[in-house]
């Protein structure tokens, strides 16, 4: 599933604002920005999980974190974008997590897991195994 390169280097630098913006009211203006070009993208037709995962990764509330995340997924139908549903599954559990949801927690990271077989991010793979060994502690 490929990412254009456009999108990539947009996303980037909404991102590397929102990770460096201290104040509350320039993070939610770059916020609201990040999320308006995502619909745009969507909106033009190209509806790439990376959008909305990435979004869902700024979001600060997990409760509303959890629906971009579910975007995400629906769009990483294709059997190429297999990190992807890695990523966004494993992201869907730490969400579910931490609102108190552990079941859903734990079916989203076996789901994780269970498709990780065979990627080569290890570290992903590796923080998948350890969410996983925690919740049996």
């Amino acid at each position: 599933m490929e990412l254009k390169a456009e999108v990539w280097d947009r996303v980037m630098e909404f991102a590397t604002l929102l990770a460096n913006e201290d104040r509350t009211d320039r993070y939610w203006t770059n916020y609201n920005a990040l999320r308006d070009y995502c619909e745009a993208q969507r909106l033009g037709g190209y509806n790439h999980p990376f959008l909305w995962e990435s979004l869902g990764d700024f979001t600060t509330s997990d409760s509303a974190a959890i629906p971009l995340y579910l975007r995400a997924l629906e769009a990483a139908t294709e059997e190429d974008a297999r990190e992807y549903r890695v990523s966004i599954r494993f992201a869907l559990a730490a969400r579910y997590k931490a609102i108190g949801e552990e079941g859903l927690a734990f079916e989203y990271a076996i789901a994780a897991d269970d498709e990780a077989q065979g990627l080569s991010d290890l570290e992903l793979r590796r923080n998948i195994s350890k969410f996983l060994l925690a919740r049996k502690s």
